[in-house]
């Protein structure tokens, strides 16, 4: 970009990534700047070119720049950093689009995953004939599942983010690990054990294979022995309201003779499916994946003790959310365990992704917290971990 004693008022567009690099391409319309200002600037109305001039005070062109430019980025959140100061990962965008491992899959799993399966197609007419209050998506729109997400169920999509933000790159999967074998009284890392099945993302740490849906699941567990007592309890009964593809049965199971029954149900046809098939793949006799239009006599035939909602009540609309409180509520389900989604203080309290605090309806229905907690016990586990969240403890009074 050439420079002239003249003002410049260029209209650009400013891309910064990871490597440290600051991207500035001339564009004829980009609304996201149209002018430098003279108050964006430490130097008055000074251009480009006079910072060059004045180079010896601003210790070089180079540092010059770079200051200006920051005075101004920081104003849209970014600025630039020298790649020598980053840590490898951190010097990869952060990626915040669907992806995963291409590793082989099962003999029959391309087949059977695939949106046309008759199976599949079943339920979702089965589900559209629903009640719609729990039933119309918020967040789960027939374009937030992609066709390889049902094939490539594990790998980072919209059931498990793996590798999206700040808070999910190997740093944050290190102080995770060795914080959960800090208090693994059970064993959970050993007698759980990871693979690369269906896509998943996994990183080699203290000598073993992890993922999210692994270091995600023994924290759930701790928590809910740490105050249910459930490692030790024999005929304990789990319902899994939003269960995704079944992560946290396929986990609950393996690790705790003492689990009964635990069914899965949830209010998305395709995750019905996947989560049937996957639980089947897995080989768990104790653990059953219950459509929406047959939760109801279900739960009429078979008591919980336990119901689990992770980052799904964030997702629903409202009415959906009721719909559900009323089913937990008239069927005496007495614990209800909560993880919203979010960041920082918006994870104490139970709110959707837009907002809204459904706390005061869950109360309406006869639930009281009677304990929330962060994921991670240590507070610089919760704030440099891998994605943390709070857990809210609920009981029906």
């Amino acid at each position: 970009m050439a420079t002239t004693r003249k003002q410049y008022t260029p209209k650009f567009k400013a891309k910064v990534v990871l490597e440290g690099y600051f991207l500035l391409r001339a564009l004829p319309q980009a609304p996201e700047v149209t002018a430098f200002r003279p108050e964006w600037f430490p130097f008055g109305s000074t251009t480009i070119e006079t910072l060059g001039e004045r180079r010896g005070e601003f210790m070089g062109v180079k540092m010059a720049i770079t200051t200006c430019l920051n005075h101004v980025l920081r104003r849209f959140g970014a600025e630039i950093v020298p790649t020598h100061v980053l840590y490898e990962w951190q010097r990869v965008p952060v990626n915040m689009i669907s992806c995963f491992n291409n590793y082989t899959l099962p003999d029959d799993a391309a087949r059977y995953l695939k949106p046309d399966n008759p199976k599949l197609i079943e339920l979702q007419q089965r589900y559209r004939a629903f009640d719609s209050d729990v039933t119309t998506p918020f967040v789960w729109t027939d374009r937030h599942v992609r066709p390889e997400d049902i094939t490539y169920f594990r790998g980072d999509n919209a059931w498990v983010w793996q590798l999206r933000g700040k808070n999910a790159n190997v740093q944050a999967y290190a102080v995770s690990v060795y914080y959960l074998k800090s208090i693994d009284h059970l064993g959970l890392l050993d007698k759980l054990v990871e693979d690369n099945s269906f896509g998943n993302s996994t990183f080699t740490i203290a000598g073993r294979q992890v993922s999210r849906d692994l270091l995600d699941s023994i924290a759930e567990i701790y928590f809910l022995d740490r105050h249910l007592g459930v490692a030790s309890r024999a005929g304990f009964r789990v319902l899994d309201v939003g269960a995704g593809y079944g992560r946290l049965a396929h986990r609950m199971v393996s690790a705790l003779p003492g689990i009964e029954r635990f069914f899965c149900t949830d209010a998305v046809a395709v995750s019905t499916f996947v989560s049937d098939y996957y639980l089947r793949f897995r080989g768990l006799e104790k653990a059953f994946v219950i459509p929406l239009d047959e939760i109801d006599n279900t739960l009429r035939d078979h008591s919980v003790d336990l119901a689990i909602n992770i980052h799904s009540f964030s997702e629903c609309r409202i009415e959906a959310i009721e719909w559900w409180a009323r089913l937990l509520s008239k069927h005496r389900v007495k614990n209800l365990m909560i993880a919203p989604n979010g960041e920082g203080e918006r994870l104490e309290r139970l709110l959707t992704n837009d907002g809204h605090d459904f706390l005061p309806l869950l109360e309406r229905y006869g639930y009281r917290t009677v304990l929330r907690e962060p994921q991670f016990i240590d507070p610089v586990v919760q704030e440099y971990g891998l994605l943390p969240t709070w857990y809210h403890l609920l009981e029906l009074r």
